[in-house]
Order: C-alpha cells, then structure tokens, then sequence
C-alpha cells in the first residue's frame, strides 16, 4: 500500500468513525430522554443495557452508516481541498480518479459490513431489544405462544400447536399434525402429546394416530401408536423450529435466508402478499450498496467545499440524501403495489442515484 492510500485511509477513516459514532449517540441520547426513568425504574443490569441499545441501533444502520459515510467524505475532502493538499496530489501527477479510490474502497467496505451485519446478529439482536421494551426493560424468561399454527404447503401438512416457547421452538407441547391429499382431503390426524427436534429430526412422545378414508372420512377411533412413550421417530418431516418461530416474525428480523425459507414454504400466499415479501426482500440486499452511492456524491461535493461554499456543499448533499430515501420508498410503495416489479420498485433508487454518482464523477475536474 502506497504512502499516500495509508494516509486517506486514515484520514477518512479516523472521520467516518467519528461522524457514524456521534450519530449512534444521538440517537442513544434521543432513546435514554424518552426512556430514562423506565430504565431506572427496571434496574437494568449494564450488560442488559448495552445489549438493548445495540439491538435499538440494528435498524437504523441503513440511515445511520450512509450518513455517517456521507459526512465523512465532505469533511475529510474539505479539509484536504482546504489546505491544498488535492492541489499537491494533481501537480505531483496523481489523478483525481486514483485519489478518490480509497473512499470508494471504503464505501464498499461498508457495503460488505452492513450486509454481513443484517444476515447474521442485527436481526435477532433487533429482535431482543424490542421484546425487551415491550417487556418493561425486563427480559423475558419465556416466549410462550399458544394454538400456533402453521402449513407446509409443499409437504401438505399442517401443524397446530397447542403451546411452545419460542426460547426452545424445538419443543411443542400438545400438538396435533394432519396429513393431506393433493386435493386436501386428510389421510391421518397425529395427536402428539409431546414433540422435540433432536438430532436434526422430530421425535414424538405420547402419540395417538386417526385415520382417514380416501373421501376424507374417519376410519375407526384414535389409536396409540406403541412405543411411542420412548419416542418415534420421524425422518421424513422437513419443517424446523425456526419455520414456527419465522410465523409470529415480522420479515424485518428475519435473515435473507429465513425469508426465502418462508416463501418455498407458502407459495399459496395471495399475489399482493408475496410482491410485499419480494420487495422486503430486495430491499434488505439493495439497501447496503447505500453506503456506495453516497460515496459517489460526497466525493465531487467535498472537492468543491475549498472553492464554494460549505454551507452550499452541505445543503446539496443533505438534500440528496432526503431524495435518495424518498426514492427509496416511492420505488417501495409502487413494487408493494405491483405497479412496479417487486425488484425494480426495490433497487429504484439504487439504480437511478449511481447512474447519476457516475456522471458527476466524470464531471470532476
């Protein structure tokens, strides 16, 4: 790495720690106002503290990051413009273009990170920080859910769970399992006492079985299954404890791959429902290159703050964020409503400001 990569890095780096931590505090100064005296009045422990704001600041990194990225690209090329040292880069022969290529480079970094951080702890971490408010700051000992239901349409069956904890989703307690046709008429009815996922599989305790006809209709009375008090086995049965905890989960704590889970599974749901989905879904992938595309509109904004106005400079690109995200859920709403293709309404404004971050790019001098 050359002399002059390790000190833009370090410059813009140093800067986009400081601009994205300041508004990560902002809006833990903003929550601690509203909340203060709940969280005094639950004693929350530090560590049950700092977990919540972490998760608190999950759903915010799509804001927070490219803003954070925005601001440190005006600051950090303003200050370079400011004392000439861009001047000095051009004169020594370096074009702007490969000045530019580290905050790029960083901006893709940041891409990479947020999209790695909603796939993997963002989503649950969200997910316990707002069970923890609407616990009263208390955490839960138990996620208990009763008469849960849900359908594999793919498999044809259907599961209506008397009760389980979504703490341990790989126990359910009286649960009973029906077995359809291609028509839908029942083959067998499994009254299940108990059911845990063990080793990859269900297992089954305290089975009684009803059969069915091929018109649907009941043949004979429940039977006890023998040996099912030591457990039955089932290996055939592909639906997992996360596909009933995924039922009662809003898709914004879900994981790309748990969605895509959820429609194979459901692809009885109504055409409206699923646009929805698909457009949930491009969006969690299209959000991310945010911090990119921010990156190309500070960079030509911050190289002329030493020559205009940095009031001018500011305003610009804070109005360009305003429209970005404006675009952003324009494209949304239109895709919800098919009025677009679910992945067009959701990469809109993706699509639209990189071509326009290319042009002023090219524009520079």
């Amino acid at each position: 790495m050359k002399i002059l990569d390790r000190y833009l890095l370090r410059e813009y780096l140093v800067t986009a720690f400081y601009c994205v931590t300041g508004l990560a505090l902002l809006q833990v100064v903003y929550d601690l106002v509203y909340h203060f005296s709940k969280l005094l009045e639950a004693r929350i422990t530090l560590v049950q503290g700092v977990r919540y704001y972490l998760g608190s600041l999950a759903p915010h990194l799509e804001f927070m990051l490219p803003a954070g990225i925005l601001l440190a690209t005006l600051y950090t090329l303003w200050q370079l413009s400011r004392h000439g040292e861009l001047t000095a880069m051009r004169a020594s022969g370096i074009s702007l273009y490969r000045i530019m290529l580290p905050f790029l480079l960083i901006g893709f970094a940041f891409t990479l990170g947020m999209g790695l951080l909603k796939e993997t702890i963002a989503p649950d971490a969200a997910l316990w920080a707002r069970e923890f408010e609407a616990n009263h700051f208390k955490e839960p000992e138990q996620r208990l859910f009763h008469n849960l239901a849900y359908y594999n349409a793919i498999d044809q069956r259907m599961w209506m769970i008397g009760m389980t904890d979504l703490n341990k989703p790989g126990i359910l307690h009286h649960t009973r399992i029906s077995e359809e046709r291609p028509d839908r008429t029942l083959v067998r009815d499994w009254h299940i006492s108990r059911a845990e996922w063990l080793d990859n599989q269900w297992w089954l305790f305290g089975v009684q079985v009803q059969d069915y006809n091929s018109e649907g209709n009941p043949m004979g009375a429940l039977r006890p299954v023998p040996g099912s008090e030591q457990g039955l086995e089932r290996l055939n049965w592909l639906e997992k404890p996360d596909d009933f905890a995924n039922e009662v989960t809003p898709t914004e704590f879900m994981t790309t791959r748990e969605v895509l889970r959820y429609l194979r599974r459901h692809p009885d749901i109504s055409d409206k429902a699923l646009a929805r989905s698909r457009v949930d879904l491009h969006l969690r992938m299209a959000m991310p290159w945010a911090c990119v595309i921010v990156t190309l509109f500070g960079i030509p904004a911050g190289a002329r703050t030493a020559r205009q106005s940095v009031i001018n400079g500011v305003l610009t690109t804070l109005l360009f964020f305003v429209v970005f995200y404006a675009l952003t859920q324009v494209g949304a709403f239109l895709g919800k409503r098919e009025l677009l293709a679910p992945w067009l309404g959701a990469w809109l404004s993706n699509i639209v400001f990189f071509a326009a971050g290319l042009r002023n790019l090219r524009l520079m001098k």
